[in-house]
């Protein structure tokens, strides 16, 4: 029945989403599966045929692919794209049919899946309502990837290239990656950058420069990040690296690069309902931002990085009690001026990137006898499973942490420091745990590239 006052229902276009990549090529989480190329183009086509149909609102579908084929039509009649659980895939039809039916509209379209369209057309016909079926999405066949683009990652722990296949929808597939360890947050002696360093800095760049080209990159981006922003000779590092890349190198400041990461986090990890925290630990930094599916609401860096702590507290190995307390006690005092800010927007849970979380999670998974899988995103490692693997990170020596089941060499001297700043932060923010996703950054920065944030 209509609310008093409400416009009547009157015409309902139930439009499939558009052509999305393949299920059995897609790794990350089936909700965020994006458009291809292909439909993108039939987007634009929806949103041309129904540009004089008389839509007043327009809804749709949670999953990433209906938002991308909602996204023209919205833009073009200038109306606000509504989003909607009750259209999510394997929603019952009375919850769509209730959504549809509280639109305060005469003619609405509606983004959605084609099991629900099937169901919802027959009760809206019962209804009186005029129900228009579009399905543009059946169309198969492979598509080339858009563009290749390159990223070269500045950061305090190591310079990172990343070479991926990237199309305007989203889908970025890494086509080649790249590490070169220089822990510039350990080497900034009176907050300058050793000149010895800063030439293997340059060296790095060019040689990363030379790999993206190598794979017929068409774009290389460079970004700095903590280490070059805060060391006092950083300014004219960065122009030295920029120089050599042929490419000026985007110095990010941290709230900036909180940002970058977050976008990333949507297109990877599949966000629950309301608010979470996303975190960003890295060499010089960690990166904490609050933001849900649409829009980033705070954001803050702190000087908590893992090669910064490390270098300035950890002298020992194994560290002592005193090491092990005090790096606890700068994330505590790092973090409780920023406690009220991040909990006034209750964040339902938290989310974290980067090298040392990635690592961590290889060797959770180990731990738990589990076999490796191909990444680790979306692992959940709760709070109490958290602080007993870095009880025994801490107590270990550098060579029995190689001896561990699933330890990365290159971080074995890092990861118990990184394991407390991971653990104090969840105490202190009040954390159950943390889902790791293994993207971060880089993707940001290729998504931002693509304008698919």
């Amino acid at each position: 029945m209509q609310r008093r006052g409400s416009t009547l229902l009157q015409k309902v276009f139930l439009i499939r989403h558009a052509k999305a990549e393949k299920l059995s090529a897609w790794d990350g989480p089936e909700p965020l599966r994006p458009l291809t190329p292909r439909g993108l183009r039939q987007a634009e086509e929806i949103a041309a045929s129904l540009a004089k149909s008389g839509v007043r609102r327009i809804v749709a579908s949670p999953f990433l692919r209906c938002r991308q084929t909602a996204a023209p039509l919205a833009t073009r009649l200038g109306l606000r794209l509504v989003v909607d659980e009750r259209l999510a895939d394997g929603e019952p039809p009375a919850k769509a049919l209730e959504c549809l039916r509280e639109k305060n509209a005469s003619a609405v379209a509606c983004f959605s899946h084609r099991a629900l369209h099937e169901e919802l057309a027959g009760e809206l016909a019962e209804l009186g309502v005029d129900v228009q079926l579009v399905d543009r999405g059946a169309a198969e066949g492979e598509e080339l990837p858009a563009h290749r683009l390159a990223v070269i990652d500045l950061g305090s722990t190591s310079f990172h290239l990343l070479v991926a296949d990237a199309t305007a929808a989203g889908r970025l597939t890494p086509v080649h990656s790249e590490r070169v360890m220089l822990r510039l947050g350990a080497a900034l002696p009176g907050g300058r950058i050793p000149a010895d360093v800063g030439e293997r800095a340059v060296e790095a760049a060019l040689a990363l420069g030379a790999a993206a080209r190598e794979h017929r990159a068409e774009q290389v981006i460079a970004v700095g990040t903590a280490a070059l922003r805060d060391a006092a000779n950083g300014s004219a590092l960065t122009r030295e690296i920029g120089q050599a890349l042929g490419t000026p190198v985007r110095m990010l400041r941290g709230e900036e690069e909180a940002r970058l990461i977050f976008s990333a986090f949507r297109r990877r990890v599949w966000m629950p309902r309301g608010r979470i925290l996303g975190a960003d630990l890295g060499g010089g930094s960690l990166e904490l931002a609050v933001g849900d599916a649409h829009a980033v609401f705070y954001e803050t860096t702190l000087a908590l990085g893992v090669t910064r702590l490390h270098s300035q507290i950890v002298k020992s190995d194994p560290m002592t009690s005193a090491e092990a307390a005090e790096v606890r006690k700068q994330v505590r005092a790092q973090l409780a001026p920023k406690l009220r800010h991040i909990h006034a927007h209750a964040p339902v849970a938290c989310v974290v990137a980067g090298g040392t979380a990635r690592a961590y999670g290889w060797l959770v998974t180990a731990l738990r006898g589990l076999r490796p899988a191909r990444t680790v995103n979306h692992l959940e490692i709760p709070l109490e499973e958290l602080r007993d693997t870095t009880e025994r990170l801490v107590r270990s020596t550098h060579a029995e942490r190689l001896r561990m089941p699933g330890m990365r060499r290159r971080r074995a001297d890092l990861l118990p420091t990184g394991g407390l700043v991971l653990t104090a932060a969840a105490e202190c923010l009040e954390l159950d745990g943390y889902t790791i996703t293994d993207w971060g950054l880089r993707e940001g920065v290729l998504l931002e590239a693509l304008g698919a944030t």
